[in-house]
């Protein structure tokens, strides 16, 4: 896998920082994918549509790299309900508020693919439980952290580890690319 070359199909900056860490080259680029679009167009279910938008988002740049392409996408979702971005600190701050004292699921997709050919994909659930958290602690967590573009309304990555109790599924996975158990997966594709 050293001599792997690789796109990322993201602009995340904590994806970019995972893969930083590893010995590969890499290279980033926004996808070309309308996924805006696609959600309010399409009922699909929640692992489902994490899948569709991974894939779609590696094959919309096949015809301009040669390397292979990962598509990502993560869907926060409680119960029947999907967290999107809030984009706003109202709205995160609404999505808090729902999550504080109950569990939720992230699920990640990643999607390999190279010449328009789809080499591997996976989806990966993480069980995350949130501490009871009161408006306060959720409105200081919000001028903090400012997780406006992330699904779930936190950033685990900085300081939004504190909000929960308990959690199943790898750092990488939470942060939206683990990376180091689907680089060994990707091996038996290339």
């Amino acid at each position: 896998m050293d001599r792997l070359k690789l796109v990322l199909a993201s602009s995340s900056d904590i994806r970019q920082q995972i893969l930083s860490k590893y010995n590969i080259s890499y290279k980033i680029a926004s996808h070309k994918f309308d996924e805006d679009s696609y959600k309010e167009d399409h009922n699909l279910n929640p692992i489902d549509l994490s899948m569709h938008l991974a894939t779609n988002k590696s094959l919309s740049l096949a015809e301009d790299y040669e390397e292979i392409i990962l598509g990502c996408d993560q869907v926060c979702i409680m119960g029947s309900q999907i967290f999107s971005k809030p984009l706003t600190k109202v709205k995160a701050i609404e999505n808090l508020l729902k999550l504080a004292g109950n569990t939720h699921e992230l699920i990640g997709s990643y999607a390999f693919s190279r010449k328009g050919k789809l080499l591997y994909s996976e989806t990966i659930t993480s069980v995350m439980t949130m501490k009871n958290l009161s408006e306060k602690d959720i409105i200081d967590y919000v001028e903090l952290d400012e997780p406006l573009k992330s699904c779930g309304s936190y950033m685990f990555e900085k300081n939004g580890y504190n909000l929960f109790s308990e959690i199943t599924g790898s750092l990488e996975a939470i942060n939206g690319l683990p990376f180091k158990y689907l680089s060994k997966k990707l091996k038996q594709y290339v």
